[in-house]
């Protein structure tokens, strides 16, 4: 029995080490020579709130069906016959139409406003003032809204949805992401910005291929690799940050121990030449895939839910303070080594 209760054991050791990343297991391996040296247990880190992304059903605001069926019902009656427009509603009117996805409905918001200014003119020669005005009205207020049916169709997809999930990315992670990500994102930035100044040409194709790149997206990666980076530097700090031990095992008297060799070994092996490389990968990554991103946001913040506002302020704002804690555990290592009179150099 007890050797089957040992076997058990250990083949759940295995199964919790496959599953955590490459990253989780080098801080982990960092962490415990650190504690060695120290002779202190690591100071559980606070848990990261993880990154969840509001629900669909947030977007939509409380008028925005009903603003969409007064508008179809005041084209169903249009006397469309020599105008192309009549082909865009009879789309939007249709069985697939009526459950189209976001990003479908936003090429429907476009085609009608390519073809409603041809349309108007039409109604005009033939003296339909009264229609022509109705189609004028519904095209201005479909101008207005164009940065919401935008981000509707873009931000608000299901493709954005999944490029914040964490996904599997994280044994390789970020050496196997390339450029093709931030192509897309700036390809849909190009995009919003034609129609957002009055060119609503559009190929849906291309646009949900897009789409779908964005959808393998590593978002979700960069952020459980920077927020796993932080939660294991900030245990690492609360080492460095007890003084007591560090004069008793580290310069006990202010002379350095056989401890100290020890401590630059480890740093400079497991952190210097190891993980605060990863982590100038990481750093690398987010400034080329963030900007990419927030440009696109920018352009479509008039358009954006309240709700999806405070989210990404929150998103950067912990972002943020990931990103400063590489810098902040060399400091800590800094200030012991001058402590101690050891050789600086992280």
């Amino acid at each position: 029995m007890k050797i089957l209760i040992n076997s058990l054991v250990m083949g759940l050791c295995f199964a919790l080490v496959g599953c955590q990343s490459s990253l989780d297991s080098a801080y982990q391996d960092y962490l415990q020579r650190l504690a060695r040296i120290f002779e202190l247990e690591t100071i559980e880190a606070s848990a990261i709130s993880p990154l969840t992304y509001p629900r669909s059903r947030a977007w939509v605001e409380t008028n925005e069906v009903a603003k969409e069926r007064k508008t179809l019902g005041l084209l169903a009656f249009l006397s469309l016959d020599d105008c192309e427009l009549r082909y865009v509603i009879a789309r939007r009117n249709s069985a697939l139409g009526k459950v189209a996805s976001p990003s479908q409905r936003l090429h429907y918001q476009l085609d009608f406003l390519q073809h409603a200014p041809a349309c108007i003119v039409t109604l005009r020669a033939q003296g339909q003032m009264q229609t022509a005005a109705a189609l004028s009205a519904v095209m201005d207020e479909k101008k207005q809204r164009l940065a919401w049916f935008i981000w509707r169709g873009s931000l608000g997809e299901k493709e954005f949805r999944q490029f914040w999930q964490a996904g599997n990315r994280e044994d390789n992670y970020p050496a196997n992401t390339g450029a093709a990500l931030i192509t897309a994102l700036e390809q849909l930035s190009a995009w919003v910005s034609q129609w957002l100044n009055g060119d609503y040409t559009s190929d849906i194709r291309a646009y949900e291929m897009n789409l779908s790149v964005i959808r393998a997206g590593d978002g979700g990666a960069l952020y459980r690799a920077l927020s796993t980076q932080q939660r294991a530097l900030n245990q690492a700090n609360t080492l460095f940050d007890n003084e007591a031990t560090v004069q008793q095992r580290i310069c006990p008297r202010g002379q350095p121990s056989t401890q100290a060799e020890i401590l630059q070994n480890v740093v400079s092996k497991f952190w210097i030449q190891g993980l605060q490389r990863r982590s100038a990968a990481l750093s690398r990554r987010y400034f080329a895939l963030m900007p990419a991103l927030q440009a696109l946001e920018q352009q479509l913040a008039e358009g954006e839910p309240s709700i999806y506002f405070h989210w990404r302020q929150q998103r950067d704002a912990q972002l943020k303070q990931f990103l400063a804690a590489p810098k902040a555990h060399s400091l800590r290592i800094n200030t012991l080594y001058q402590q101690c009179n050891l050789a600086v150099g992280v």
